[in-house]
């Protein structure tokens, strides 16, 4: 019925390009409608059934002449380069076809290119001696035709796509039953023609989609729900097969099938995670075990994005699987390895076919008292006491050769010639073709306890992984120096910083910049050889000491020349890396009189030597001109910033590190600058300490603190602490006590409220005017933490002393975490030593999942950082804190 509808709503006028066609009263029988629509019917049908187009099209065409005498019906496909092409033309010959090439879409052209134009029908009645001489007309005179009716076909809307032309024998225009067969017919042709090309495109899609799961080294799923919820696969890839043993078909028919090979403890993390009320589109991911169907424990990596419906129900999972079963098996060997290798108390020598020493660990070298680097390309022979040791050597290294293996006890030489007793493994290393490559002996020293303690005072100054002094060694030796030199004499501090490695340790992996390192600090070695002193002090930091250092000069000869060393290339497996560096230089007395001092001044140097642009060296000059031109600058506003209401407290929570609950937060303060804009505090709180204002800035800070607890405890928020920092300033000011007390009457919170964070260096410079401070603080039931622990005289003394609750971990100590085993033992020693003072820990500087996991398994209270949340203003920690609130009702923790 829609069809006949919809040919009884046909425009009752035609165009044509010599006027209006005469309107005729005629009506189409019931018989020509009846053929029409059964013809419409047939035709989308078949365009339904994805018939090809050009089958489609030449019935259509063929219908067409049937219903419609004396007619020549062909299609044209309208390109975006305005060209036309033959689609379809069932009886015009061949060789006529010529005459429908090179056509264009035109205003002047025949009206199939018209009628795409102008995006309406055209209609041409005429005689053959006023027909224009044109491309395309020519077919007129060789069909004898003397009209030509063309509608456009329509892709979309506005999106003309072709035209749909019938050319007459007899002059005219058509009738309305004539009009309607045309505009169906080419209302026909538009669906089909867009339905082939969507059909294309759909095709190449599955095609381009196919090759690129094919190519994912892994498997694509996707997991949706039916009406009860029930998950089942509405696609899997090939790759399930070699993974699981399970073929795609069956995964996608039989959902079980897959879920009861994987492991119970990965069925119970799937669980949750679909449980979970998770930001929409967020990716998830997690390793898990399964057992494939022939039994085999694998490992594999999950990688999922859910998408939710309207109500947040969750609709579909989409997810990649990939086998990481022998990574993790690699991993955990040769994590095994590296800690056997490196941690062991027993001495590993390795030594080539040759018997040449080609590694040795750190234990061998204490044990011996040889440097690595005298080892490596030398016989073990360096270790032999005498023409007797070297027969038994000799027997040894006959059953080394029949048996594969020797143990026993032998005597071994030290470096200094001194003897010492042994035992010693020797194991036999083959290649797959049974040649010796390599032997392998293991010797424990069987000395006396004070060489073990000699052994472990070593590591503690060295850097493991260089060999090198560390930074706490480097700042004896140099205090050393400094107490040594008279005042004439001068001591150079070069901090030399590696400039790309970051980079090459993020795309190399960490072993390769380790190894990076380890070249890094031969090739200074080398190049320094007796003229200074090289530590490795950081990640990537070495420190040169000089000493004596006879001028400046000196200092940057040594600089540029360990530039120019590192200039040259480093061999990564089998790549060519280049790491520059950039060094700062500090002299003792010019720029500092005492080891800290002399290192900040050096490190500051090589900020200015990467601002300059990299690999350069910049000695640290005692005019700051920025910073007193940023004094200059901020100076008046400062001063009015208190009165004219310009600061801001934000605040940063800490979070229990096994629970995830809220336990305190932070109150930090900022500048609303009137023009800068918002100020940390490292911009403006040294010229408040220099201008004398701290102790009003604090003293605002602790009433904003108390005045914020305030409204949270009326809010109805669960009880935690605001701690606030203080400075030696408010410490050292008679009547701080005073003033806390009336804040906490004013405000009506408790002092179990309030926890005041100090730094130590206050307190070693004036213990006796802070220590009953503090005693009367802690006294009135305040809560005392010390602040950036780690970083400064860190005395056991003084904590012992201190009556402190908490100390926080510097985020200095946590940033390189995982990456710098010093900085995780120092944690590692912090937390331990925290509790054992019956102290509560909290990590500042907590940025990374790594930082978490390291610190929740060593213990640590609490946890603090951007990982968490950034410092906010309390309105916006109030919609945090309702959020985590809401998080842990729901079981999903805090945490991210």
């Amino acid at each position: 019925m829609e069809a006949v509808s919809d040919l009884s709503s046909e425009k009752n006028s035609l165009v044509s390009v010599t006027g209006q066609p005469p309107v005729s009263n005629e009506q189409p029988g019931t018989q020509d409608l009846n053929r029409l629509l059964q013809l419409q019917r047939d035709l989308l049908s078949r365009i339904a059934l994805l018939e090809p187009l050009e089958t489609i099209l030449h019935s259509l065409c063929s219908e067409v002449e049937k219903l419609i005498p004396e007619s020549h019906v062909f299609v044209m496909k309208s390109h975006a380069d305005q060209s036309m092409t033959l689609l379809c033309a069932p009886t015009i010959k061949p060789q006529y076809h010529i005459h429908l090439r090179n056509q264009r879409v035109d205003p002047n052209a025949p009206p199939w290119g018209r009628a795409v134009f102008v995006k309406a029908p055209e209609f041409e009645s005429h005689t053959s001696s006023n027909r224009p001489k044109k491309a395309g007309y020519s077919l007129f005179e060789r069909l004898k035709a003397q009209s030509c009716w063309s509608y456009p076909l329509y892709e979309s809307a506005d999106q003309v796509s072709g035209s749909f032309t019938i050319l007459r024998t007899p002059l005219g225009f058509p009738s309305p039953l004539e009009a309607r067969i045309h505009e169906s017919a080419a209302h026909i042709a538009s669906i089909a023609l867009s339905k082939h090309q969507h059909t294309q495109f759909l095709q190449a899609s599955e095609r381009r989609f196919s090759n690129i799961v094919s190519s994912i080294p892994g498997v694509v799923m996707q997991t949706e729900f039916d009406e009860e919820r029930r998950p089942y696969f509405s696609y899997v890839s090939d790759g399930i097969k070699p993974l699981f043993g399970i073929s795609a078909q069956d995964a996608m028919n039989q959902f079980d099938l897959v879920w009861d090979h994987l492991h119970h403890d990965a069925q119970s993390t799937l669980r949750a995670y679909r449980r979970a009320t998770h930001a929409k589109n967020k990716l998830w991911t997690a390793e898990c075990r399964l057992t494939d169907v022939q039994g085999n424990q694998k490992w594999i990596y999950i990688a999922s994005t859910p998408e939710w419906g309207e109500n947040r129900s969750l609709i579909k999972i989409n997810s990649i699987l990939l086998d990481v079963t022998q990574e993790k098996e690699t991993q955990a060997q040769l994590e095994l390895a590296g800690i056997a290798f490196a941690s062991t108390s027993e001495g590993i020598m390795v030594t080539d076919n040759k018997n040449r020493i080609v590694n040795i660990n750190r234990a061998y070298c204490e044990m011996t008292g040889f440097k690595a680097h005298e080892l490596l390309g030398r016989s073990p022979s360096v270790f032999s006491t005498g023409a007797c040791d070297r027969r038994k050597f000799n027997t040894i290294f006959e059953t080394l050769l029949s048996d594969g293996y020797w143990q026993g006890e032998v005597w071994g030489r030290r470096r200094t010639g001194e003897h010492y007793p042994q035992w010693l493994n020797i194991t036999v290393v083959y290649n797959e073709h049974g040649i010796i490559t390599h032997f392998v002996s293991v010797a424990a020293d069987l000395s006396n306890v004070k060489e073990s303690e000699a052994r472990l005072r070593y590591m503690s100054q060295h850097d493991t992984l260089t060999d090198l002094p560390n930074r706490d060694l480097f700042k004896k030796l140099l205090d050393h120096a400094i107490s040594e030199a008279g005042n004439s004499q001068r001591i150079a501090v070069l901090m030399i910083d590696l400039d790309r490695f970051k980079y090459i340790n993020d795309t190399f992996g960490h072993q390769e910049g380790d190894q990076l390192l380890i070249q890094v600090s031969r090739r200074v070695r080398k190049a320094l050889g007796d003229k200074g002193l090289l530590a490795r002090v950081g990640g990537d930091e070495f420190t040169i000491m000089i000493s004596p250092c006879s001028h400046q000069g000196e200092a940057e000869r040594i600089a540029s020349t360990v530039i120019s060393t590192l200039e040259q290339p480093f061999r990564l497996k089998d790549h060519q890396i280049y790491a520059n560096a950039s060094i700062g230089m500090a002299l003792y007395p010019d720029h500092g009189f005492d080891s800290t001092t002399l290192i900040k001044n050096a490190d500051t140097a090589v900020h200015k030597a990467k601002e300059s642009g990299r690999n350069k060296y910049a000695c640290y000059r005692k005019e700051h001109s920025q910073f007193f031109e940023q004094w200059m600058r901020l100076e008046p506003d400062l001063r009015q910033a208190l009165s004219q209401d310009q600061f801001r407290v934000f605040y940063q929570p800490q979070i229990d590190a096994m629970t995830g609950q809220l336990s305190g937060v932070e109150a930090l303060l900022r500048w609303e600058h009137p023009t800068q804009g918002l100020m940390s505090p490292g911009e403006f709180l040294p010229i408040i300490e220099e201008l004398g204002l701290m102790v009003k800035v604090g003293s605002w800070v602790i009433e904003q603190a108390c005045a914020q607890a305030a409204k949270w405890r009326k809010a109805g928020f669960p009880y935690f602490k605001v701690a606030v920092n203080i400075a030696g300033q408010q410490i050292l000011t008679k009547g701080l006590v005073d003033w806390v007390s009336q804040m906490l009457t004013k405000y009506d919170i408790s002092p179990a409220q309030l926890e005041l964070e100090i730094v130590e260096n206050i307190v070693v410079k004036h213990a006796d005017e802070v220590t009953p401070v503090l005693n009367a603080l802690k006294d009135m039931g305040i809560s005392l933490a010390l602040d950036d622990f780690g970083t400064g005289y860190s005395s056991l003394s003084y904590l012992k002393m201190l009556p402190i609750q908490k100390v926080k971990i510097d985020q200095s100590l946590v940033r390189d975490i995982p990456t710098d085993s010093n900085d995780e033992a120092i944690a590692r020693a912090v937390i331990a030593l925290g509790h054992s003072l019956n102290l509560c820990v909290c990590a500042e500087g907590v940025e990374s999942k790594e930082h978490q996991i390291f610190l929740r398994r060593e213990g640590c209270d609490q946890l603090q950082g951007y990982l968490i949340s950034r410092p906010v203003p309390a309105e916006a920690l109030n919609s945090w804190m309702l959020q985590q609130a809401h998080l842990l009702n729901n079981n999903v923790g805090s945490l991210p």
